[in-house]
C-alpha cells in the first residue's frame, strides 16, 4: 500500500482540511445516497455546492469515518496509483472489512484513464465496498461507463426552503421567505457560508478548466448580472447548446431558457472582476473584440448602459491597463455624471496616478466635475484653473473648466475664467471666432453640450432678466442635457431672488417661467424610465424650490414617481459626499499614524497631517505568549535575537500574565531567581530589565511601553495587545456570551488557529509561567465543555461535537470531556461513538486512577444500551 493511500485512511476522523468547517445537515440528500448503495454515486456540481461537506455527512451518518478512505483526486499521487492499476488491491490489503471510498474533486481524465477508474468502482462494488465521488461537470465523463449510476447533479444539490432558512437569522427570514429566493442563489457557499464568501465562490466557479466559449459567456453573465441570451451573444458565440450546457450544470447564472433570459445573484463587481482577471486574455482572445482592454471596456460601457456605472467603474479599474482606464474615463466622464457616478469614478481617476491625468486635460476636466459633486472646491478649482487656461486644450474643454471656475470660484481666478468664456463662446457670446483647429474638434470638444451653457452663462452674468425671454426653452440645436442644465441654472436665480425683472416684463417673466416648467416636467416624464439622471434631477430640485418660495405660484406638486426620482438622485449624492469626506478624514489620520512611526521624519515636516500637525501616535505593543513568544511594535517585528536570553523573554511574558498591573519588584526577582541571594538577585534583574528595555525601545531610543515605579514594574496596559486578554474574552464567550450562527464557527476557528499551541511551550524551569500554562489549559478545556454543553441543549448537536471533541484532545485526563462529547454525540444520533467514548474514559479511570465512571457518566452509558430495539 502506497503512503497516498494508507494516509486516505480517515481511521475515526475527519479528513484535516474538513475538520473545522460548519456544516449543515442534509438529510434528504443522505437518505438518497442510502437508497442507492449498491451503485457508484456521483456528486457532480461546480465548486461552492457543498459536495465535499456532504460526502462528509454521509462518512460520519454511516461509517462514523471508520473503515473510510478519502482519496484527493487533485493530488500526482492519485494518478500515480491509478495509472499502475494499484487502488483496489491496495485498499483491500489494508482494510478487510466493508469500506467506503470518497474521491474528492476527481481531476479531468483522458478516455483511457476514465475507463480504469470506472472498472476500479466496479471492482470496489462487486467486493461489497461502497464508492462516492465527486467532481465538477467539466470532469464528469462516466456517465456511458456507468449507466446505472447515481447522479446528483447541481441543481438538486440547491438548497430547499428549509434549507435556506437554516443559515439565516429571524430578521432576514422576516424580510425575504425563503420561497422568494430564487434558485440561482440557493447554492449552499453563498447561503451557508461567511460574509464575503462570494469572491471565493466565484474563484473557484470560474477556475474550473472548461473551453473559452463557456467561459466567455459564463463570465459576461457574472459581469452584466441581468440581462437577454442576445446580450451575451454580442461578446461572443453563445448558441443554444451552450446555453443548454450552462442552464443545467450551473445554475447560478439564473438562466431562463424559456424567456431566453438570465439573472445572476448580485456579486460584487470586485470580486467578479478578481476572478475573470485571471482568464481575460483567453477571453478576449475568443471574444469579438480586440485584446483584453477592449473587451473589459464593452462590458463596462454595457453596464454603463444599464444605469449600473460604479459596478462599470470597479470593473474597469481591476481589468483594463491604466492607459485603457484613462480612456475610457474620459470618453464616459459625462455619462457617469449623469448617472449619478461621481465617487467611484473618482476612485477610478485616482487609480490613474498624478502622471497619467496631467498630460490629459479632458480626464481633468471631469475630475474637476466631480470634485466640485463631491464638495471639495479647492480641489476642483485647482483642477478647472489649470485646464481652462491652457491653451492646448480643445476649446470646448477649456469652456467647461472655466464654468467651473465662474460657478464655485471668486476674486481674480473668476474673472478671468469670465473673459475666456466670453472669448471662446464666439459670434454669438460677444467673443472672437474660434480657430479652425478647434472647430475641426468640434466632434471631440461636444460643442453642442458646451456652447448652450457658456452662452447661458455669460447672459444670466450680464442680465439676470434673461429669463423674462425664456432662452433656456428656446435654444435650437442644443444639447438636451446643456439644456436642462441650462433651466437649473436659470431657475436657481430665480429661487434666489437674483432674476432681477423689471415690472413692465411681470408678464413675459410669467410666461418664461411656465414654458420652463413645462420642459422640466417632460424632462422628469422622460426620465421616469431612468433610475438616476443627474442633470435632470438638477432642474428638478430647482424647479421644487422656485416652486416652494412662491415664484411659480399655485401650481400642482411633481408627481409621486418625479419626485421620488429627485430624492433617490438627492440622498445618492449625499451619501457619496459623506463617503468621500470620511475617505478624507481617514487618509488624514492615517498619514498622522504614519508620522508617529517614524518620529524622525515627522519632526522635518515630511509626514505632517494635511491640517497642521497632530499629537503623536503610539504604536501599539502586541506579545502574543500561545505557540511562542511573538513581539510587534506595531505592524513591525521585534527581532527575535532581542529575546535570545530566556530570562528576558521570561520578565515579558511574567509582565503580560500580570495583565498590566502592578509587579512587586522582589516578587519578581524571586521568580526569576527563586535560589538565588536577595542582592545577587536584584542586581541580575537590572541588567535583564536593561536588556527588556532595550529589546521595546523605538528608533528614538525611548520605551514607552515599560513603567518603572520605586518598587514595581508593569507594562503601559493601554499601549498593549496581547493575545493573552483575546484568550480570557474567548473563554468568557464560550461560558456567557450569545455568538450566534456564524460566532461559533468563528469562535472554533480562532481556538483552532490562535491557541492550538501551550502558553510559552519552550519555557520548562519558570513555575509561575509553568502554572499559568496549567490554568490556561484548564480554563480553556472548562469553556469548551460549557459551550457543547450549551450548544447541545439548543440543538446544534454538530457544533457541540466540534466543542467537546476539541476538549478532550486537549485533556484526555477529564471525565467532564469525556460526558460532553457523549452527550453530543447521542444528540447527533452517534450512538455507536458515544459508546466508544464511554468504553475510553472507563479504561483511563480504571487504569490509570483506579475508580469508577461517575453515576453521570454511567447514566449516559445506560441511556444509550436501553435505547437499544429488543431482537426478534
Amino acid at each position: 500500500m502506497t503512503g497516498f493511500l494508507e494516509q486516505s485512511a480517515c481511521k475515526g476522523r475527519r479528513p484535516n482540511h474538513l475538520a473545522s468547517q460548519r456544516h449543515y445537515p442534509r438529510p434528504d440528500l443522505i437518505a438518497r445516497l442510502l437508497r442507492e448503495r449498491h451503485v457508484a454515486r456521483f456528486l457532480v456540481a461546480p465548486e461552492g455546492f457543498g459536495k465535499s461537506g456532504l460526502a462528509m455527512e454521509y462518512s460520519d451518518t454511516v461509517f462514523s469515518f471508520e473503515h473510510v478512505f478519502w482519496i484527493n483526486g487533485r493530488s500526482p499521487c492519485f494518478l500515480r496509483d491509478l495509472d499502475r492499476g494499484i487502488i483496489v488491491s491496495s485498499l483491500t490489503m489494508a482494510d478487510e472489512e466493508p469500506f467506503l471510498v470518497v474521491v474528492e474533486d476527481v481531476p479531468p481524465l483522458d478516455a483511457a484513464r476514465a475507463a480504469s477508474l470506472s472498472a476500479a468502482f466496479d471492482d470496489l462494488l462487486g467486493r461489497g465496498c461502497e464508492v462516492l465521488a465527486t467532481c465538477t461537470p467539466s470532469c464528469d465523463a462516466y456517465g456511458p461507463l456507468q449507466h446505472d449510476r447515481l447522479k446528483l447533479s447541481a441543481v438538486e444539490l440547491l438548497l430547499s426552503d428549509v434549507e435556506v432558512d437554516a443559515g439565516r437569522s429571524v430578521d432576514d427570514r422576516a424580510a425575504r421567505p425563503a420561497s422568494a429566493v430564487p434558485p440561482a442563489e440557493r447554492i449552499p457557499a453563498l447561503v451557508w457560508g461567511p460574509s464575503g464568501a462570494e469572491e471565493a465562490f466565484l474563484d473557484g466557479a470560474l477556475r474550473e478548466e472548461l473551453p473559452a466559449d463557456v467561459l466567455l459567456a459564463m463570465s459576461t453573465m457574472l459581469v452584466l448580472g441581468r440581462g437577454s441570451v442576445l446580450d451575451v451573444d454580442a461578446f461572443g458565440p453563445c448558441g443554444d447548446d451552450l446555453v443548454a450546457l450552462m442552464a443545467s450544470s450551473y445554475p447560478y447564472l439564473g438562466i431562463d431558457r424559456r424567456g431566453e433570459r438570465f439573472e445572476a445573484p448580485d456579486f460584487p463587481a470586485s470580486a467578479v472582476a478578481r476572478a475573470v482577471a485571471g482568464k481575460i486574455d483567453a477571453l478576449a482572445a475568443r471574444s469579438r473584440f480586440a485584446g483584453r482592454d477592449a473587451l473589459a471596456g464593452r462590458w463596462a460601457d454595457a453596464l454603463v448602459a444599464r444605469a449600473r456605472c460604479e459596478r462599470a467603474c470597479e470593473l474597469v479599474g481591476v481589468l483594463c491597463s491604466r492607459g485603457a482606464r484613462a480612456a475610457w474615463l474620459t470618453e464616459r466622464s459625462r455619462a457617469l455624471m449623469k448617472g449619478v457616478c461621481v465617487l467611484s469614478a473618482h476612485e477610478l481617476y485616482a487609480s490613474l496616478g498624478q502622471a497619467a491625468s496631467l498630460a490629459n486635460p479632458r480626464l481633468e476636466l471631469g475630475e474637476a466635475a466631480r470634485l466640485a459633486a463631491l464638495g471639495d472646491t479647492t480641489g476642483a478649482l485647482g483642477l478647472a484653473r489649470r485646464v481652462a487656461f491652457d491653451l492646448s486644450a480643445p476649446d470646448g474643454v477649456r469652456a467647461l473648466a472655466a464654468l467651473v471656475v465662474v460657478r464655485r470660484g471668486k476674486g481674480p481666478s473668476r474673472k478671468r475664467a469670465c473673459e475666456e468664456l466670453a472669448r471662446l463662446a464666439g459670434p454669438q457670446g460677444g467673443g472672437a471666432e474660434p480657430s479652425t483647429k478647434n472647430r475641426d474638434e468640434g466632434r471631440a470638444s461636444d460643442a453642442a453640450f458646451w456652447r448652450p451653457l457658456v452662452q447661458t452663462q455669460l447672459t444670466l452674468l450680464d442680465d439676470p432678466s434673461w429669463l423674462a425671454h425664456g432662452a433656456a426653452c428656446r435654444m435650437e440645436g442644443a444639447d438636451e442635457d446643456a439644456r436642462a442644465l441650462a433651466a437649473a441654472w436659470a431657475l436657481d436665480e430665480v429661487a434666489e431672488g437674483r432674476e432681477g425683472a423689471r415690472s413692465d416684463e411681470a408678464s413675459e417673466r410669467a410666461a418664461a417661467l411656465v414654458r420652463l416648467e413645462t420642459f422640466v416636467r417632460s424632462r422628469l416624464a422622460e426620465a421616469g424610465d431612468r433610475p438616476r439622471d443627474l442633470f435632470v434631477a438638477a432642474a428638478g430640485l430647482a424647479l421644487e424650490r422656485v416652486r416652494e418660495r412662491g415664484a411659480l405660484g399655485p401650481i400642482e406638486p411633481l408627481g409621486a414617481s418625479e419626485a421620488l426620482m429627485l430624492h433617490r438622485v438627492e440622498m445618492e449624492l449625499f451619501s457619496q459626499r459623506r463617503s468621500f469626506e470620511r475617505a478624507a478624514r481617514e487618509r488624514e489620520e492615517r498619514r498622522a499614524e504614519r508620522a508617529a512611526a517614524r518620529p524622525d521624519e515627522y519632526l522635518d515636516g515630511r509626514y505632517l497631517p494635511e491640517k497642521g500637525r497632530s499629537a503623536t501616535i503610539v504604536p501599539l505593543l502586541t506579545v502574543n505568549l500561545f505557540g511562542g513568544l511573538d513581539v510587534r511594535i506595531g505592524d513591525t517585528p521585534v527581532d527575535p535575537r532581542r529575546f535570545r536570553r530566556q530570562k528576558v523573554k521570561t520578565l515579558l511574558a511574567l509582565l503580560v500574565l500580570n495583565r498590566g498591573r502592578e509587579f512587586p519588584r522582589d516578587r519578581l526577582v524571586r521568580i526569576l531567581w527563586p535560589e538565588s541571594e536577595i542582592e545577587t538577585a536584584r542586581k541580575n534583574f537590572y541588567s535583564i530589565w536593561s536588556y527588556l528595555r532595550s529589546a521595546l525601545s523605538g528608533p528614538s531610543g525611548t520605551c514607552p511601553y515599560l513603567v518603572r515605579q520605586q518598587n514595581g514594574c508593569r507594562l503601559d496596559e493601554r499601549l498593549l495587545n496581547t493575545d493573552v486578554a483575546r484568550f480570557d474574552a474567548v473563554c468568557r464567550m464560550l461560558l456567557f456570551g450569545q455568538p450566534g450562527a456564524d460566532g461559533w464557527a468563528q469562535l472554533y476557528a480562532e481556538i483552532d488557529d490562535a491557541f492550538a499551541d501551550d502558553l510559552m511551550p519552550s519555557e520548562q524551569d519558570n513555575e509561575f509561567v509553568v502554572q499559568a500554562r496549567r490554568e490556561c489549559r484548564v480554563q480553556l478545556v472548562d469553556a469548551l465543555v460549557a459551550a457543547a454543553d450549551r450548544l447541545v441543549e439548543s440543538d446544534d448537536a454538530q457544533e457541540g461535537l466540534w466543542f467537546a471533541r476539541a476538549a478532550l484532545r486537549r485533556d484526555r485526563t477529564r471525565e467532564d470531556a469525556y460526558t460532553a462529547l457523549m452527550r453530543a454525540q447521542i444528540a447527533a444520533g452517534q450512538r455507536t461513538a458515544a459508546l466508544e467514548t464511554y468504553f475510553s474514559c472507563r479504561r483511563f479511570l480504571t487504569s490509570e486512577l483506579g475508580i469508577d465512571p461517575s453515576l453521570k457518566t454511567m447514566a449516559l452509558y445506560r441511556s444509550i444500551i436501553e435505547t437499544e430495539e429488543p431482537l426478534d
